[in-house]
């Protein structure tokens, strides 16, 4: 009777975890395509990454294989192949589902149906390593549920569309399967992760290593772990000095963000292990108090009782710490998506260390104090101080204009020109240009004002605005609440 009783209980529990993450599906997808459609998204990124999806579904439909993972050079007139930026191949993945819709809404809504089933990965982790105790259940759902509620998470889904984005999740069920011993389904998930960006190598080997020093007497587990120690080394070292370089025809860009190490990516490691006191200013500062407050206060700092599964992530801390580019210490976007696993997961081990000083009822209620309070302050859910309330309550002028226009303009064989927030709705197509003097090769240009008059580009866009409308070899077509369209005559 009392094994029915806890069944029962716990299919009752699995249904309340799903229920949570249908809600945060269906919400964060109609938020995500509201932000689009009110034009808050931006060609960095989601305009270029639809460009690439859009275009290898197209080579899949037309059998135009040229076009797999292309997409316009944001800085010339050519076209380019997506790794010349980043090698986050697992984007051609998502190209059969523009079958169904072949928009960027089909992308916003897989990324957060992908993020939302995380959710599931952390209930899982969370059972085993609770197995031995009593509240084994609620505890595994509180965790699931302060994943949900995660703020750097859902600003991480939010935020455009980027590959990264998915390792989440990617790299939680690959931790899942490691701990059940099935090593042939963490494989999938690891060959997954490192796909979605170059640098989730990094990640991934330090993984590898803590299998191995970890799980010394079991065999399956060395050579498992030692197959992806070497796939992730080959993996990074072809994507940084290879793949990269070949397409991009140079260097890969995120390089200068550490030039005070070296000038490439074997010369930043060496240089970053040679003089680990040039580390200080980099480190003991005030933007990496608060990036790690922000990170690891939400689960009660319960992450610093295990170290040793959050220094997994030491290399992606390194990456975004190190930088010279401040947004890399923001948790606003996706740099934080390769940590973000290993939050909780060392978290996890960390509530089960103090389980015998404290009970799992404290531990649980803590959880749920923390993860609501950082909730409240840093999430873009309608109730916190931070809310993103401006696809809701202030849509840009001229978004049904916008809406009206990619309709019109739908022909994916013509050339558009466009401003950053108009651009996303103009990306199905193979050829599409970020506003600037390149705009002669454009067949439409489509132009809101405010972004050429108020926005940070102004001084460099403003001349060339000046220039188009006085270029006889374009005429003005159209022109209503800020947005102007031009036709090349």
């Amino acid at each position: 009777m009392k094994n029915i009783i806890r069944a029962i209980s716990n299919h009752k529990i699995t249904l309340i975890l799903w229920l949570f993450i249908a809600a945060y599906i269906g919400y964060f997808s109609f938020f995500s395509i509201l932000r689009y459609r009110t034009l808050y998204a931006s060609y960095y990124d989601l305009g270029i990454m639809n460009q690439t999806v859009y275009n290898t579904y197209q080579a899949i439909k037309t059998h135009d294989w040229s076009r797999v993972l292309e997409m316009t050079d944001p800085d010339s007139s050519i076209q380019i192949k997506r790794m010349a930026i980043h090698n986050d191949i697992l984007m051609a993945a998502f190209a059969p589902f523009y079958f169904i819709h072949a928009g960027t809404e089909t992308l916003l809504v897989i990324q957060t149906i992908i993020l939302g089933i995380g959710a599931w990965a952390v209930f899982k982790i969370a059972q085993f390593i609770f197995q031995k105790n009593k509240y084994k259940e609620l505890l595994s759902l509180i965790f699931a549920l302060a994943y949900l509620l995660y703020s750097p998470m859902q600003r991480a889904n939010i935020f455009d569309f980027h590959a990264v984005t998915l390792a989440t999740t990617l790299l939680l069920f690959m931790f899942y399967f490691f701990l059940v011993k099935r090593y042939r389904w963490s494989f999938l998930f690891f060959i997954l992760s490192i796909l979605s960006k170059e640098e989730v190598a990094l990640t991934t080997a330090f993984f590898s290593l803590y299998v191995l020093f970890f799980n010394k007497n079991n065999k399956s587990s060395r050579i498992y772990s030692l197959a992806m120690l070497v796939i992730s080394i080959v993996w990074f070292k072809l994507s940084m000095s290879v793949i990269i370089p070949f397409f991009r025809g140079g260097h890969h860009f995120a390089l200068s963000y550490y030039s005070d190490f070296g000038d490439s990516s074997t010369g930043i490691i060496t240089g970053i292990i040679g003089n680990p006191f040039s580390l200080a200013k980099y480190l003991f500062r005030w933007d990496t108090l608060t990036y790690f407050f922000y990170l690891l206060g939400p689960l009660g700092f319960l992450s610093l009782l295990s170290p040793i599964h959050l220094l997994i992530a030491t290399p992606e801390f390194a990456i975004n710490l190190l930088s010279s580019d401040w947004n890399m210490r923001n948790v606003i976007y996706h740099y934080t998506s390769v940590i973000q696993p290993f939050v909780f997961i060392s978290a996890i081990y960390g509530a089960n260390k103090l389980m015998s000083l404290r009970g799992g009822k404290k531990i649980a209620a803590t959880i749920i104090v923390f993860t609501l309070i950082f909730s409240y302050f840093k999430s873009p859910l309608p109730y916190s101080r931070e809310a993103e309330i401006h696809p809701f309550k202030y849509p840009q002028a001229p978004y049904k204009e916008v809406a009206f226009w990619a309709g019109i303009l739908k022909d994916d064989s013509l050339k558009i020109a466009a401003t950053g927030q108009v651009a996303p709705h103009f990306s199905s197509r193979r050829y599409l240009y970020l506003f600037s003097d390149r705009y002669r090769l454009a067949d439409y240009i489509v132009i809101r004002l405010t972004e050429i008059y108020n926005y940070p580009e102004k001084n460099t866009l403003i001349p060339v605005y000046n220039h188009l409308v006085h270029d006889k070899n374009f005429q003005l077509i159209f022109q209503d609440k800020g947005l102007q369209v031009f036709k090349k005559i």
